[in-house]
């Protein structure tokens, strides 16, 4: 096992079955890849939506119409958490494929972190100057 960058074709991905034999099988793994970063930056994005959309900024008793939760908090909270396992498990993923030490996969998670980022946090509000992005990936 590398413990440095290299550039191989060949080389084991997570499991022993993942291994690219060919460079056709290699620039579909990269694609994969970025594909999961950018994946991983919608889910980040969703996560955060719902967190801000269902934090309280005082106490509880507190009635604010604008915070007001709905009849189905609920189920808001079911899907916060859902969200939050979908997160961290694309984010350990993600790890596990940089950790693989391939210099492509590296660039690919990048690049695919780099597209979701920059496709789906604009779209948070038409004043880009407001949009703090939430918690780092990975």
């Amino acid at each position: 096992m590398d413990m440095s960058f290299f550039w191989r074709i060949k080389f084991t991905l997570l499991f022993p079955s993942w291994v690219p034999d060919s460079p056709v099988h290699y620039a579909f793994m990269l694609m994969l890849t970025a594909g999961l970063g950018a994946l991983h930056e919608w889910i980040a994005h969703k996560h955060w939506m719902i967190l801000t959309a269902y934090s309280t900024p005082g106490p509880i008793m507190v009635k604010d119409p604008q915070r007001d939760y709905p009849k189905q908090h609920e189920d808001a909270i079911l899907i916060a958490v859902l969200m939050h396992a979908a997160y961290v498990t694309t984010s350990y993923l993600l790890m596990m494929m940089a950790m693989s030490f391939n210099a492509g996969i590296f660039i690919a998670i990048t690049v695919g972190l780099c597209i979701g980022f920059y496709a789906i946090w604009p779209l948070e509000s038409s004043n880009r100057a407001r949009i703090v992005p939430g918690p780092a990936s990975c």
